[in-house]
C-alpha cells in the first residue's frame, strides 16, 4: 500500500487528532515527524499526515470541509 503526505501541521499532537478522525471512515494513517531523524526536534516542530494513495482524494475533500474558513463579514 502505497501512503502519499496530504497535509502538514505545525505539531505531531494536531497531525495525530487529525488522523485519528479518519478512524471513523476506516481509512489507516500515517505521522511523519518533520524533524530529520530526531536530529532537528527543536528546529522543526511539525508533522505530516500521510493516507493510502487510493485514498487521498477523500481525505482532501474531508480536511477541506473540516478545516473551512468562516465567511467574512461586512
Amino acid at each position: 500500500m502505497d501512503f502519499i503526505k496530504v497535509a502538514s501541521y505545525s505539531s505531531r499532537l494536531e497531525a495525530e487528532t487529525i488522523g485519528h478522525a479518519l478512524d471513523q471512515y476506516q481509512i489507516p494513517y500515517m505521522v511523519k515527524n518533520e524533524d530529520a531523524g530526531g536530529m532537528l526536534m527543536d528546529l522543526m516542530p511539525g508533522a505530516t499526515l500521510w493516507v493510502p494513495a487510493d485514498k487521498a482524494d477523500l481525505v482532501s475533500r474531508l480536511l477541506h470541509c473540516a478545516v473551512k474558513p468562516p465567511p467574512k463579514r461586512e
